[in-house]
């Protein structure tokens, strides 16, 4: 398969190398407007055909599809673009700038179907993907509920570049790290009718730098998240993830599953059973960042050959958008109740 990339910055590299790297697959043209990375490019890949304008390249290479690593506010116009000439996309997270924004997205491809992924890598790491095997096959009995914290320690004066801009990245501290866990929730409880929430930004002026949300679950359930990119003692992401059900519990991290059972079932035996991140491994061909995004290239390639609709796609990332819209109104109004519109 022949890949574009628009966009050269770290994800763009990211996808690029993963794509050489499988079998099979190639990046021959990639689109940037930084006139240093892109003649950088040309004199260091000149095999590889570098444009300065993303049309141009959708217009002259053949490609059976294209990836979209750019700051956030240039997605859905770069992926529109992809739509109307039937070019197969995956686009980073989070989509769009807001619920509004991506709404023009999805109008289009109720116009034009086009296959399409939208990178919430979260569901490909290895201890993620068995606690949802684990919630899905009502082990823990009815969920009562459930919390979510993450933390890094990033930012502890004003941030400086696109994602500390909102005009840029829609938002802050909430359209960064922590939109992995609002698909997380999607994913794990179905879908969100409400939340309340609350927002702090100290070293952010414009956009929070600390947030706590309660959702309210179409199901019944409740839970909360609690989240900030300015606590100290987390080098690197750090995530923990509580699910209180009828029969029993679940906590995940990035590192490993841990589920408590009342009673044995015919696959959990009763009182504490553990996995961990290297005994859940799956092999991949190459591994640049985490086996998570190379499952996840792979994934949306695959899908792609084979015409098939992708799990995380447009219409479950809107999803997501309608949600942190509504998460930044309660915030706004002081942790009113807000319904995620549908």
């Amino acid at each position: 398969m022949n890949i574009g990339v628009i966009g050269f910055g770290k994800m763009g590299m990211l996808h690029a190398g993963i794509v050489n790297g499988l079998k099979g697959h190639k990046t021959v043209s990639i689109s940037e407007n930084s006139d240093f990375i892109g003649s950088s490019l040309k004199a260091l890949m000149p095999h590889i055909k570098v444009y300065s304008d993303y049309v141009s390249m959708l217009d002259n290479e053949k490609l059976d599809a294209v990836f979209i690593t750019t700051p956030v506010h240039m997605h859905v116009d770069m992926a529109i673009e992809a739509i109307r000439r039937k070019i197969p996309f995956f686009v980073e997270k989070p989509m769009a700038l807001s619920a509004s924004d991506s709404k023009r997205l999805v109008d289009e491809l109720d116009k034009t179907p086009t296959l399409n992924m939208v990178g919430y890598m979260m569901r490909y790491i290895s201890t993620f993907k068995k606690a949802k095997k684990i919630i899905a096959s009502n082990a823990l009995g009815d969920i009562i509920t459930f919390n979510y914290s993450l933390y890094v320690s990033q930012l502890f004066k004003p941030g400086k570049g696109w994602r500390y801009d909102k005009t840029k990245s829609g938002g802050g501290l909430m359209m960064g790290p922590t939109s992995h866990v609002v698909d997380l929730m999607s994913w794990f409880f179905g879908p969100t009718h409400g939340v309340n929430a609350s927002a702090l930004g100290y070293y952010s002026k414009t956009t929070e730098d600390f947030i706590h949300a309660i959702f309210h679950m179409k199901s019944g359930v409740k839970g909360w998240l609690d989240s900030s990119w300015s606590v100290r003692g987390h080098r690197l992401v750090e995530s923990r993830f509580e699910v209180h059900g009828s029969r029993g519990m679940l906590i995940l991290t990035d590192d490993y599953v841990k589920v408590c059972m009342d009673e044995a079932t015919d696959n959990l035996k009763a009182g504490w059973t553990s996995w961990t991140k290297p005994e859940l491994h799956e092999e991949v061909e190459l591994d640049i960042g985490g086996p998570q995004y190379t499952l996840e290239d792979v994934d949306f390639l695959e899908h792609v050959k084979r015409g098939e609709k992708i799990e995380c796609d447009v219409y479950s990332a809107h999803e997501v958008q309608k949600i942190i819209t509504a998460i930044y109104e309660s915030a706004e109004e002081k942790g009113a109740f807000k319904v995620v519109n549908s």
